[in-house]
Order: C-alpha cells, then sequence, then structure tokens
C-alpha cells in the first residue's frame, strides 16, 4: 500500500516521503485516523536519540483496511489502537501486530482513541497502587496528570488532589474528578495538603510535571510510613534528591515506565476497556490537530507549547472528520 511517511531527514527538520507500507501474516494494515505528540519524541527531534532519517509517531489510532492471515478476533473496518511495531505513526497507513491491538467502541471518536499514552496511565495507576481512603496528589494538570484524575475519580478516595500553576487546567481537574485543586502561584501547597487531609498527608503522589526540583516537593507531602511517590514524567536528570526524608520516612519510589510494566500488553487491554467505558474522556484535552503536511509546526508547537495547548494530534487529512474548537 502506499502511503505518505513523515521522516525527520536531520535534526527538526521533517520531510514528507511516499513509500510501500507492507505487513506480515500476523499484522493488521491499518489507516491512520490520527497520532499523538509524545514530548518524549522531541528527543528524537532533536538528535539526542536514533539515527537519521528515521520515522516517529507512536500514538497511534486507525481504521483496519487490510488483514494477515494469521490475525483473527477483527474485521475491515473495526477502528483500532494499541502498541506499536515501530514509530511509524506520523503517515497514511501503518503495519501492526494483532495480538497488541485492541478495537475501540463505536461511540468513541475514532481520533480520541490515542491507546498508547493511556496505557501509560495505566501503569501509573498500578505503581500509585490506589487504597481505599487513601488521599491522592497529582502534581501537574497536563493530559497524563488529566487522564490519570479520570481514572481515580469516584469514591475509593478520601481525597483526590490536583496541583498545577494554571487555573484552566485545574478547572479541567476539577471536573474530571478532583476533589480539591491547589493553585502552586497563589498558595502555599504544604499547608493546603495539611489542611485537606487533616495532617495525614498523601498516601501517594503522581510527579508529572517533568521537573526534577518538584520531587523534592512531593516528598515533603507524603505521609510517614509507605509513602508512594510515583514518577510519571522523565527526567534529564538526577538533580538533588532529599534523601534524608526519603529514608526518615520510608518512601517507595516507583518509576512508572514501561519497564514497570508487567505486561504491557494486558496494561494495553485495561487502558481500551477504561476508553470504551467512558471512563477516559478527550474532548477538553486534544487542544491542538495538524495535517501531516505540517508535522514540522506541529512538532515546534509541542516543543513552545502555544497558549492553550494540552495535547496535539497529527491526522494525515483533519478535514475528514469534525474538529470543531481544535487549533492548528
Amino acid at each position: 500500500m502506499k502511503s505518505r511517511i513523515a521522516y525527520l531527514v536531520e535534526p527538526n527538520q521533517f520531510e514528507i516521503r511516499e513509500t510501500e507500507t507492507v505487513y506480515g501474516d500476523d499484522e493488521l494494515l491499518v489507516k491512520v485516523e490520527a497520532c499523538g505528540l509524545c514530548t518524549w519524541e522531541l528527543n528524537h527531534f532533536h538528535g539526542r536519540i536514533g539515527k537519521t532519517p528515521m520515522s516517529l509517531g507512536h500514538e497511534w489510532v486507525g481504521t483496519v483496511v487490510e488483514m494477515g492471515t494469521n490475525t483473527s478476533g477483527f474485521m475491515i473496518g473495526d477502528v483500532v489502537t494499541g502498541l506499536p511495531n515501530q514509530l511509524t505513526g506520523f503517515s497514511d497507513y501503518i503495519a501492526v501486530k494483532g495480538a497488541a491491538s485492541f478495537k475501540v467502541g463505536p461511540h468513541i471518536n475514532p481520533v480520541h482513541a490515542l491507546g498508547e499514552p493511556l496505557k501509560c496511565v495505566i501503569t501509573v495507576l498500578r505503581g500509585a497502587a490506589p487504597e481505599a481512603g487513601d488521599f491522592g496528589i497529582i502534581m501537574g494538570a497536563g493530559p497524563m496528570g488529566l487522564w490519570a484524575i479520570q481514572a481515580l475519580s469516584g469514591k475509593l478516595l478520601a481525597g483526590l488532589i490536583a496541583v498545577d500553576i494554571d487555573d484552566e487546567k485545574l478547572a479541567l481537574a476539577k471536573r474530571y474528578g478532583a476533589t480539591h485543586t491547589i493553585n502552586a502561584k497563589r498558595e502555599q501547597v504544604p499547608e493546603r495538603i495539611n489542611e485537606i487531609t487533616n495532617g495525614h498527608l498523601a498516601d501517594f503522589v503522581i510527579e508529572g510535571t517533568g521537573s526534577v526540583s518538584v520531587i523534592n516537593d512531593c516528598i515533603q507531602l507524603l505521609k510517614y510510613g509507605r509513602g508512594r511517590l510515583v514518577l510519571m514524567s522523565a527526567y534529564k536528570s538526577a538533580g538533588s534528591i532529599d534523601m534524608e526524608t526519603v529514608i526518615n520516612k520510608s518512601i517507595e519510589i516507583r518509576a512508572t515506565h514501561p519497564g514497570y510494566s508487567l505486561n504491557e500488553v494486558d496494561d494495553q487491554r485495561r487502558a481500551v476497556s477504561l476508553l470504551n467505558n467512558g471512563v477516559f474522556q478527550m474532548d477538553q484535552i486534544i487542544s491542538h490537530v495538524f495535517e501531516l503536511a505540517d508535522i514540522q509546526k506541529a512538532f515546534e508547537s509541542l516543543e513552545k507549547r502555544p497558549p492553550g495547548y494540552l495535547k496535539g494530534i497529527v491526522v494525515p487529512n483533519k478535514y475528514g472528520r469534525s474538529y470543531s474548537g481544535f487549533h492548528g
């Protein structure tokens, strides 16, 4: 199948090329509906990871157009998402393993079904290990933090507290189920956490800002005795961590990245189940949509984050569906 695909031909420079997309007996040929923009791939964009020329894109969702002979459980026309074989999501068509792909319900807008980042949220939740009556803190109300709030909302926790410096993001956190929100620019976070929890402090903190300095803030907010510090973000350096407090409080630090998952395919299955059940919502989180031809602008926007930017996606042809309210 002929397919346009975005290649990073040198650091900071994309080029659209036409290539032949082939698939194996255990693979599905999928027409890409959307592929999410992920901060991790800025490492490739700037030349820190990989060797050019290379393709990118791993947060894919698409429609099955052909199937390998050793795939089952799918039909032509199914919308699917899942784990990527390789970084090729910024293209018209991709080949994906049937065993790592899952069907999206017909009631879900296909461009909202970004399976891979939701799989990562499931891995984060495994690390947080919420228990009845816990106080949980989400530090940073970006897309991952907001999806974590959606999954944690309900009546299990004694309190679900979102901390950020952006009032619009905090309003979304409240809408999605946070019981309390704190603007760290205007409020003293430790005092507010002490007040909200009546001195108990947090049973777990999910760190989603990517700032090393915030890790020590999180450590201070955790209770004494096996409080869980969940590192959802990636960090360029280790910085200086307050190990004295970590030891005194017996804090458990859990780096909830792919290696933390006991079974990534099963985490993906669970994520798509929650998506189909209406737990994960995208309508206010996907803020910017770019055509495949605008992949350069898409990555520049991912890096510089224009006003109102939360989550960007790339689509081969954004005029094929309704994108009212999105920016380009």
